[in-house]
């Protein structure tokens, strides 16, 4: 029991570190590593049951991951109260070619019997490119999930909302080493 009393304060003191404590105020990847730095964001009727899901994968190498967003407890806060529904991701890669390949949309539709509620599920193909140099940090955008009636993926740039969040919240005071390479534009409706 004495074990169990003496490792929780650990475990509660790991499991609270913020990504301005994970960075330490800079963008400096590990050795061999870069930053691929987007914001995973949606829009709908129904943020406290919404979520959304972007999964990647290595061009150059055989890793591959997700990164999630719950848009009831996840915020990007921009400039003077500008803020949206998701979250700033930052994946730690090594050097080498990657690709967004699919976004996932999840969110409550009151279409069943009797009023139940049922969870829709959309997902996007993506096929969005993108390099990860060692040493530095590449943003590249927003990925926004618009959930609904409609559902699409939006891709483009969101700089001014998101380096604001890195500064503000991440605490990085100095961005200028950065490199901006942000999504093309484009509309992506749901398969």
């Amino acid at each position: 029991m004495r074990t169990l009393a003496a490792l929780l304060p650990v475990l509660f003191a790991t499991g609270c570190t913020t990504m301005a404590d994970r960075l330490q105020g800079s963008l400096n990847p590990p050795p061999g590593e870069g930053y691929a730095i987007f914001s995973l964001t949606g829009r709908t009727q129904d943020a406290s049951r919404s979520s959304a899901s972007v999964e990647w994968r290595g061009l150059t190498n055989t890793l591959s991951g997700n990164v999630y967003a719950s848009m009831g407890t996840d915020t990007v806060f921009g400039p003077n109260g500008d803020m949206a529904e998701g979250k700033l991701e930052l994946l730690t890669l090594p050097a080498g070619r990657y690709e967004l390949t699919r976004a996932y949309g999840y969110w409550p539709t009151d279409t069943g019997p009797f009023g139940n509620a049922f969870t829709q599920i959309r997902s996007f193909t993506l096929n969005t490119p993108f390099t990860v140099e060692a040493g530095k940090a590449v943003y590249l955008g927003q990925v926004q999930v618009q959930m609904d009636f409609r559902p699409t993926v939006e891709l483009g740039d969101a700089q001014t909302r998101d380096f604001a969040h890195m500064k503000n919240v991440w605490k990085i005071d100095n961005l200028s080493q950065v490199v901006v390479a942000p999504f093309a534009p484009r509309t992506i409706p749901a398969n």
